[in-house]
């Protein structure tokens, strides 16, 4: 055997000998195929660049050119960078076998089945975790099966440590990009949560979306949903074991109670150009709870249409049909005709609880079976103790304001000199977090006690401020450029030695 220097090789020579070590051997074809489409360049670019280096790694004695046809490989030996436990071979994503902080075994890679069990629990509708980077798969192992975290517990003490670890490694961290003649490219790892550049546009985005969205519509609704906080915040997928993801439960809940209620909002106003603006926020204990503005209507209910077979009004036909129990002077005045406009508001909101009830309890029986946990029971034995539904509010808003009674976190009360108030506009009230993180990041400071668990449920559930009809602001035409491919994050002061000498843009 040829004496071998331990020089450090590319990457490309790592993804060769990383494929060579699952089979026997493999053809020429077979390789520059899968490496084509893993890297999202040519077939024939594939072709030359692993050729190249095929030729490299046979005469370090490494793999082994075999005499038939097609061109096929072997690999002889494995390199020393391979066998020193010190080494990370360029792994672009870490393992989810977040079972390895819970002192158990090796490193688990999602087969067939576990891809297959994820894939199944998708379609039932709920939001499943698979990747995340070593903080958050700790931060979430410390939130599994928790309803709540409040501030003062041990587990917001170790997530807030978690999210502040998390953001200085980024900040002492670079991405490496590489082109197809093994040229790279270095820049900063930005973030919404370390970048104030990043942070602000896309407060920018948001603002401009909500201008567009009020200069088109004159009429629109908030409506804020929130669930009981009876279910787990992250509830483990588990395989023999070992965990290979979380969900989170409450996130995914409020997802398909929302998607109901949009599906029957669109169906009461069939015809309109509805269009939806949706901010997600967190309270103090992590629990989500959602902002969604629907422009385009002036009410929830449409009361000019017929429903149902016998052609009754909104009201007569929902109060029937899912039997709804109104206060005695509703009912007397709705059957006398005599109701006024804010009766109606009273009663659809009787009416809106109801269903969302209806849409609660079966959204719970699907994601119960198909978790085989009875999250049903629990919702049921809550609401005989405390509710008649899901929580909600419904607020009306004309040209850009509230109309009528806003809500009572959008008044702020001052007391420097003399007492006054100040109410926050619709758009003010549902970028409130958005402003507050990109002037936190911009200012450098640390986030406040009473606002971190508001603040760090976004990093901990990997979740979006907020979401919004494409219409609303239509995405910029970029350039698509193949050129560059992601390698990997790496500490500053740990860029490899061939990346440091093949570096033509440095951009940190």
């Amino acid at each position: 055997m040829s004496s071998f220097s331990p020089s450090p090789h590319s990457f490309v020579e790592f993804w060769i000998v990383s494929r060579l070590k699952k089979e026997n051997s493999v053809s020429l074809t077979i390789m520059a195929n899968e490496y084509a489409k893993e890297r999202r360049i040519s077939k024939r670019s594939a072709h030359k660049v692993l050729e190249r280096h095929l030729k490299s790694l046979i005469q370090e004695d490494i793999v082994e050119r075999l005499d038939t046809y097609p061109i096929t490989y072997k690999l002889k030996r494995l390199p020393i960078q391979f066998i020193l436990p010190s080494n990370k071979n360029f792994r672009l994503n870490e393992s989810f076998d977040l079972s390895l902080n819970n002192h158990n075994s090796k490193t688990l890679e999602l087969n067939t089945n576990h891809k297959q069990k994820l894939q199944e629990l998708r379609k039932k509708g709920l939001r499943v975790i698979t990747l995340a980077n070593a903080f958050r798969q700790k931060g979430l192992l410390t939130a599994q099966h928790k309803v709540s975290i409040r501030p003062d517990t041990r587990e917001h003490s170790d997530i807030a440590f978690l999210y502040n670890e998390n953001v200085k490694e980024w900040d002492r961290s670079v991405m490496v990009f590489m082109n197809d003649d093994e040229e790279f490219m270095i820049m900063n790892v930005r973030t919404r949560f370390n970048d104030k550049k990043k942070a602000f546009m896309n407060l920018i985005k948001s603002s401009t979306a909500l201008d567009n969205a009020f200069k088109k519509y004159k009429n629109a609704i908030m409506i804020t949903l929130t669930i009981p906080h009876i279910f787990p915040l992250v509830y483990p997928i588990k395989q023999k074991g070992k965990i290979i993801g979380f969900i989170p439960l409450q996130d995914s809940i409020l997802t398909q109670l929302k998607a109901n209620m949009m599906a029957w909002i669109r169906k009461m106003w069939k015809g309109e150009d509805i269009k939806v603006f949706t901010a997600y926020e967190y309270h103090t204990d992590y629990a989500l709870h959602l902002h969604v503005l629907i422009f385009g209507i002036p009410y929830l209910i449409d009361w000019n249409r017929k429903y149902g077979r016998k052609k009754e009004d909104a009201l007569t036909y929902y109060v029937r049909r899912y039997n709804i129990s109104l206060p005695s002077d509703l009912e007397t005045k709705m059957k006398e005709g005599k109701l006024e406009s804010k009766d109606k508001t009273l009663i659809s909101k009787y009416v809106f609880t109801a269903l969302l009830d209806m849409w609660l309890q079966k959204i719970l029986v699907r994601f119960g079976s198909a978790l085989r946990i009875n999250i049903l029971q629990a919702y049921l034995d809550y609401k005989k103790k405390r509710i008649q539904g899901p929580i909600n509010e419904i607020h009306r808003i004309k040209n850009g304001k509230w109309k009528g009674k806003p809500p009572k976190d959008s008044i702020i009360e001052y007391s420097s000199g003399a007492a006054y108030r100040k109410f926050l506009s619709p758009k003010q009230y549902v970028l409130k977090y958005v402003l507050k993180m990109a002037y936190m990041i911009a200012q450098g400071s640390q986030v406040e006690v009473r606002d971190q668990g508001k603040v760090y449920g976004y990093w901990l559930f990997g979740k979006r401020h907020n979401s919004y009809s494409p219409s609303i602001l239509p995405k910029e035409k970029k350039e698509k450029i193949p050129y560059w491919h992601f390698v990997g994050i790496y500490n500053k002061l740990d860029v490899p030695d061939y990346i440091a000498h093949n570096t033509i843009y440095d951009l940190t």
